[in-house]
C-alpha cells in the first residue's frame, strides 16, 4: 500500500552548477503535474512529466528543477551605470553632508547583478537521471507512510468487526423478546375475530422490517473484502473508497432497522470508525 503523500530531493553538483530537484506529492483523486523550473527546455520537461506519471500514477505532483551557480561569479562593474550614478552622486553631495566617499563605500550599486548560466549547461541525460532518483525517493517516502495507513484501516475496521461481533450476540436476545412479546399479543387477539391471511400478512411485515440477518452477512462480506484489498498490491484507492461506502450504506440499514439502545449505540461506534476509514482511505494510491 502506498500513500499519495510523498517527498524528494536531490542536489547535484557539477564544477561550476548545482543541480536541485524536488518532488511534492499530495493526495488528489486524478493525476495533477506542476512543473516549476529556471531550464529554459520544454523537451526536458515533456520528459519529466512522463516518467513522473507512469511512476506516480495519481495524485498532484510538483517537480522543482532549478539550476545555480556553484562559484562566486567574478564581479564586474557595470561603466554605464558608474558613469551615470557617479555623476548623480557629484549633484547631491555639494548641497548634502556626505561625501563621496561614504557614498562609493556601498559598492553593490555598481556591479551587475546578473547570473549568467546561459553558457553554463548539466547534460539532459544527468538531468533525467537525477529525477528518476527523486522519483525513487519519493516512491519510497509514500510506501512508508502507506505503511502507517495501512496501520490505522486495519485497526478500525477491526474495531467494526468486533462491535458487529457484539451486534450479533444481542440480535438474537432482541428476536426472542419480540416473539415473547409478538406471542403474547396475539393470544390476546384471539378472541377477537379477524382477518387470518390479514394478520400473517401484518406479522411477516414486521419480522421482514426488524430482521437485520441480510445486513449483518452483507457487513461481514464487506469487511472480509476490505481486509483481503487492504493486502494488495497496486493501486488500492478508489477500491476501498467504494468498499468504505458499502459498508456505510449496511451500518446506516442497520442502525436505522434496530430499536434497540445497544445496537444503535454499536452503530454510532462503527460510523465514527468508518469516518477514520474514509479519511485515510482519501489518501491511499
Amino acid at each position: 500500500m502506498h500513500s499519495m503523500t510523498g517527498y524528494g530531493l536531490i542536489s547535484h553538483q557539477s564544477k561550476d552548477l548545482i543541480l536541485e530537484i524536488e518532488i511534492k506529492t499530495i493526495n488528489s483523486k486524478f493525476f495533477d503535474f506542476i512543473y516549476k523550473s529556471n531550464l529554459d527546455s520544454i523537451m526536458v520537461e515533456k520528459e519529466i512529466r512522463n516518467l513522473v506519471k507512469k511512476k506516480m500514477i495519481r495524485g498532484k505532483v510538483e517537480v522543482t528543477c532549478n539550476i545555480s551557480i556553484k562559484k562566486k561569479q567574478e564581479r564586474k562593474i557595470n561603466k554605464k551605470e558608474f558613469i551615470k550614478l557617479y555623476k548623480e552622486i557629484s549633484g547631491i553631495v555639494t548641497n548634502e553632508k556626505m561625501s563621496k566617499e561614504a557614498i562609493l563605500n556601498n559598492t553593490f550599486l555598481f556591479y551587475d547583478k546578473k547570473q549568467n548560466i546561459s553558457d553554463k549547461k548539466i547534460p539532459k541525460k544527468t538531468i533525467i537521471q537525477i529525477t528518476k532518483n527523486v522519483i525513487e525517493k519519493c516512491i519510497q517516502s509514500r510506501s512508508e507512510e502507506g505503511k502507517s495507513i495501512k496501520k490505522d484501516l486495519t485497526k478500525n475496521i477491526n474495531q467494526i468487526s468486533k462491535s458487529l461481533k457484539k451486534i450479533k450476540k444481542i440480535e438474537k436476545r432482541r428476536v426472542d423478546k419480540k416473539r415473547d412479546k409478538l406471542e403474547s399479543q396475539i393470544k390476546k387477539i384471539k378472541s377477537i375475530a379477524i382477518d387470518e391471511g390479514r394478520l400473517e400478512q401484518e406479522l411477516f411485515y414486521f419480522l421482514d422490517k426488524i430482521d437485520i440477518n441480510e445486513e449483518v452477512v452483507r457487513l461481514t462480506k464487506h469487511i472480509s473484502l476490505f481486509n483481503e484489498t487492504i493486502d494488495e498490491k497496486g493501486v488500492l484507492g478508489k477500491k476501498l473508497n467504494f468498499i468504505s461506502q458499502e459498508l456505510g450504506r449496511e451500518i446506516n440499514t442497520l442502525g436505522a432497522k434496530c430499536n434497540d439502545f445497544e445496537i444503535q449505540n454499536l452503530t454510532i461506534k462503527m460510523k465514527a470508525n468508518l469516518e477514520k476509514i474514509k479519511e485515510e482511505s482519501f489518501n491511499v494510491l
